[in-house]
């Protein structure tokens, strides 16, 4: 029963990715309308693709061999995937971002149109993480423009003389020149692991996370060719995700393990 029990889960769970919430709740009263005569049921025509038929005739196998099965118990499950599917649905969702040659097939928005967008919509806080930062005027614009309307702005950069050489330009002072209102953060060179022949590791992340709710994690750096003429891949991410980030980078800092080259944070 055991073997039998982790088989129904696991065609349950396979429906559950082929069909939509309403057409698995469907199924679910079907089931359930059925829980005390126990017919031979044909259920694909709730399968709305060859795939989804395919799963739900799987179900009915199972459903057919394992007659000590509770199709009431099944029936649950069914709804409780759905109801998981739209809470999941509504609480986090992902976008693909992208710059570079297109295609008809999949519409997408570009990697700079994403950050800008999420900096411009911005209400309290900005963290931007960018391994490489120079030129990218428009970018530094957007956050001066953000951080000069109230909102807290903050950057983390690898430097270019912590970095043992890896880069010559770290856009420090073009930061603090353009967004003179931002914190601006780096990962100090003794904080970090070597290697035993003593390399060690860069700064080489690329997110923004905008008011804990929104994140844009991405390829790019905060140069002129990442965001304008690079093939870059990026992915916005909503949810609880941004948040955990964002507290993620508050532990670093207080912890020390991200140094301030200067701050203005309260």
């Amino acid at each position: 029963m055991k073997q039998a029990r982790s088989e129904v889960l696991a065609a349950i769970f396979d429906i559950a990715r082929e069909l939509p919430p309403s057409i698995l709740d469907a199924l679910a009263v079907e089931l359930d309308s059925k829980a005390r005569a126990r017919p031979e049921m044909d259920l694909r025509g709730f399968g709305t693709s060859q795939k989804a038929r395919e799963r739900i005739r799987a179900l009915t196998g199972l459903l057919t061999t394992n007659p000590d099965l509770d199709y009431g118990a099944i029936a649950l499950a069914i709804q409780a995937c759905a109801y998981a599917a739209t809470r999941i649905s509504s609480e986090q969702r992902l976008e693909i971002a992208w710059t570079g040659p297109g295609t008809e097939a999949v519409p997408l928005r570009r990697v700079d149109q994403v950050l800008y967008q999420l900096v411009e919509s911005a209400e309290t806080e900005v963290l931007l993480l960018t391994y490489a930062a120079y030129k990218a005027e428009r970018a530094l614009d957007v956050l001066r423009l953000a951080s000069e309307r109230g909102i807290q702005v903050a950057l983390v950069i690898e430097l270019a003389e912590e970095s043992g050489g890896k880069i010559t330009f770290d856009g420090l002072d073009s930061i603090r020149t353009r967004v003179p209102r931002a914190s601006v953060y780096y990962w100090p060179l003794q904080r970090r692991t070597r290697s035993a022949t003593g390399a060690y590791g860069a700064m080489h992340v690329k997110c923004l996370i905008a008011d804990r709710k929104m994140a844009l994690v991405s390829s790019a750096n905060l140069t002129d060719l990442a965001l304008a003429m690079n093939m870059e891949l990026g992915l916005l991410v909503s949810g609880p995700v941004p948040g955990r980030l964002a507290a993620h980078f508050d532990q670093l800092i207080l912890r020390g393990e991200l140094a301030a080259a200067y701050s203005n944070r309260a």
